[in-house]
């Protein structure tokens, strides 16, 4: 009876099931938007290198002389034990780190000038830098031929340096010759006036056997506790300091929430109109059926056959504007996420009954005034104007 009665007035009820298609539509590009916006800026995150510097804990301790001020003395361990680095995998968050890049600094010279070396595990590196640009390739610490270096490009523009090219660095009595691997193109960052090495060979050219100046680690999931595990490296490694470096990935992300509250705000609203448009359809079909709710219920219908049914047809309402929806706010976010936020969603398949659940109570909530009205008809006076 329900379904006929639809069939019937499904001019004025399309009114009612396009309110709840525009409002779940909403629902749906919004979250689908923000969502693949969420996992984007996450994913590109992972291209801004380290998100917790290690390194040896300096103090400083202030010189004074009477009340003369004699500046500040700076105390602390220079270097990291290499043998030390493999207990960060003990902390209790390690499965979250991705790469812990060690690496060593130094000065030497390189012809008549002075260079900065940077000596590094090539693959916990390229973990970190899969975003550079090298021409040539990338340096191996299992090379069994001459040390391979990559040259930033500030370094090899001027001395002419290319793939192959035969250099050979000094730090004092100890001498080194060295190939030319690839030339890094211009990142904007110190890398570009530096000379990057296997971590065994800058240890020997530096004569800091087993040592590392520093760890760049990579806490690699959505929702790390950054702070928590810069705090365990900490814990572990007394007289280290880890800092975090993830402000920035935290500042952009609160934008990015930001505007998603309010677009789903939005939304709410609009959902809560589509519910006042329901209601109103319902009612005015209720009004328009008072004579077959008076004779129905004179013939016997009891009260929660009359609500079923309104409930029922609200129901329907709901579902078939909670599955539309879905598909119209899928391709609506397919459409405009690119635009808004430079992403392309794919369709959130996990929130298709959740929508159409959340509709379908929609429908049914909107059909509670209707149903009212429907059990305050006295089926007695509704007989005697037939």
């Amino acid at each position: 009876m329900v379904l006929k009665d639809i069939s019937r007035r499904k001019t004025k009820l399309l009114v009612a099931v396009l309110g709840v298609v525009v409002a779940s539509a909403a629902m749906v590009a919004v979250v689908t938007t923000f969502s693949a916006a969420t996992d984007s800026l996450y994913e590109e995150s992972n291209n801004f290198g380290a998100n917790i510097i290690v390194r040896p804990e300096v103090k400083t301790i202030p010189l004074v002389a009477g009340s003369t001020s004699m500046g500040s003395l700076f105390t602390g361990e220079n270097y990291i034990e290499e043998s030390d680095i493999p207990r960060i995998h003990t902390i209790m968050d390690s499965s979250k780190l991705s790469a812990v890049a060690p690496r060593l600094y130094g000065v030497a010279e390189l012809g008549d000038s002075s260079v900065v070396i940077m000596g590094v595990d090539p693959d916990e590196e390229r973990k970190l830098k899969s975003w550079w640009k090298v021409q040539g390739s990338w340096i191996s610490s299992e090379n069994t031929g001459p040390t391979e270096v990559m040259v930033g490009s500030d370094i090899a523009t001027p001395l002419g340096l290319t793939e192959g090219s035969l250099i050979t660095l000094r730090n004092g009595n100890i001498s080194m010759d060295a190939r030319v691997a690839g030339v890094i193109e211009s990142t904007g960052s110190n890398e570009d006036a530096y000379v990057i090495l296997p971590l065994a060979a800058s240890q020997y050219l530096l004569d800091r056997e087993g040592k590392v100046s520093s760890l760049e680690v990579r806490a690699l999931c959505n929702e790390c506790p950054v702070e928590e595990i810069s705090m365990q490296i900490e814990d572990k490694f007394p007289g280290l300091e880890a800092r975090s470096m993830s402000q920035i990935v935290r500042n952009e992300l609160a934008i990015v929430e930001h505007t998603r509250s309010s677009a789903m705000a939005v939304s709410i609203i609009t959902l809560l109109v589509s519910t006042l448009t329901v209601a109103s359809t319902m009612l005015a079909s209720v009004n328009e059926k008072l004579k077959e709710i008076g004779i129905m219920r004179a013939v016997g219908a009891s009260d929660v056959q009359v609500v079923s049914m309104l409930f029922f047809e609200g129901a329907i309402i709901g579902a078939v504007g909670g599955v539309i929806g879905f598909a119209a706010g899928t391709v609506a976010s397919t459409i405009a996420a690119p635009l808004l936020v430079q992403v392309t969603p794919s369709p959130m398949w996990s929130i298709l009954l959740p929508v159409t659940g959340m509709c379908v109570f929609t429908g049914m909530l909107a059909s509670i005034l209707p149903a009212k009205r429907a059990l305050g008809v006295d089926p007695a006076e509704v007989l005697r104007s037939v």
